[in-house]
């Protein structure tokens, strides 16, 4: 099935947008929310024509270079300013004596979609009374299974709006729901909860009824995590508001075929475009390297951040992939 799609009249449609709608309401009378600066179309034929749309053809890829490595989270004990890519949205930060866990999503499959890179995974590797931050309730970034697991740990959630109750449901003694640019404070750590342009969807949870969003973290490092998102005018707006980020976790991946990702999902020229909006020390790309929601391969994305890197040097020292299981110090990036 073909899908035409125009990138130069996406790009300049989401270029041409009001950012102070950023900071509109979204929320609509049937208690359902949605992007005030640019509201999502209605692709009922959507996923029939994901379904027969065909996989991009792609060069053979070094697994060596960018698959997967194995890793025992021993370090974690320690305490140490650390960050861990532990797969797709799921990075482990330990920053002011914290333990912070994005999306985590550990169970090897999202709804009806199988991992296909397993990875082991001993929460009992986690400081007691974790931060889990949940950027909205699809099921690769809001994972049952992993949740329960750090509830066991006494973890503290940070959710959107129309969240709180799931994670009561399942136990949770400490949730905390937040709208966009609400902020809260745990362990001297400063979180706030911001626009993405995404959506949401699960069973039991009907489409839009419950928020999605990224993250600020400020700490001893200031520290953005994008969670899902397509490209949108709230990079530059965060990179104005919140200037001197260190590490931006940026979404690039699950992005073809385009006629249908777009809206939702960067690509990696999207993803240097927020790179420059942001203007952190260092950013990295996450979405990627566990399970394949796009029509593109597992590994593809990193390769065509390379790709972009040695054509355009200047990104050299401002980008770094890391290879799942991969984690650095936070102090110098090594």
């Amino acid at each position: 099935m073909r899908h035409d799609f125009d990138e130069a009249a996406w790009r300049e449609l989401t270029l041409s947008r009001d950012r102070s709608l950023l900071y509109a309401p979204h929320r609509n009378e049937g208690g359902y929310f949605f992007n005030p600066w640019l509201p999502k179309d209605d692709r009922r034929s959507g996923p029939l024509g994901l379904m027969m749309s065909g996989r991009i053809e792609a060069p053979a890829i070094d697994e060596a270079r960018y698959g997967a490595i194995a890793n025992g989270y021993e370090y974690l004990a320690a305490g140490s300013d650390t960050l861990s890519f532990a797969g797709h949205a799921t990075f482990i930060i330990q920053m002011n004596g914290s333990t912070i866990v994005t999306d985590p999503y550990f169970s090897g499959r999202a709804f009806i979609v199988r991992d296909k890179v397993r990875r082991r995974f001993d929460f009992e590797k986690i400081p007691e009374r974790p931060v889990a931050l949940i950027s909205h309730n699809h099921y690769d970034h809001l994972d049952r299974h992993s949740v329960k697991a750090l509830i066991k740990r006494k973890a503290v959630f940070i959710v959107p709006l129309g969240l709180k109750d799931f994670f009561t449901s399942l136990g949770a003694g400490d949730v905390h729901e937040l709208d966009w640019w609400q902020s809260i404070t745990l362990s001297g750590i400063k979180y706030t909860f911001l626009p993405a342009q995404h959506w949401s969807r699960r069973i039991g949870q009907p489409v839009n009824s419950t928020l999605w969003g990224a993250f600020m973290i400020e700490g001893g490092k200031k520290i953005f995590f994008s969670g899902d998102t397509g490209y949108f005018v709230g990079f530059k707006e965060f990179g104005q508001k919140f200037p001197g980020i260190d590490v931006a976790l940026i979404g690039a991946g699950a992005y073809e075929p385009r006629w249908f990702m777009h809206y939702s999902h960067q690509n990696v020229e999207e993803f240097f475009m927020a790179v420059s909006d942001l203007g952190a020390r260092l950013s990295i790309p996450m979405h990627f390297g566990v399970i394949e929601l796009g029509k593109e391969p597992i590994l593809y994305s990193p390769w065509q951040v390379d790709a972009c890197m040695d054509r355009n040097p200047v990104y050299k020292d401002k980008v770094r992939i890391m290879r799942v299981g991969e984690h650095i110090m936070l102090e110098n990036g090594k």
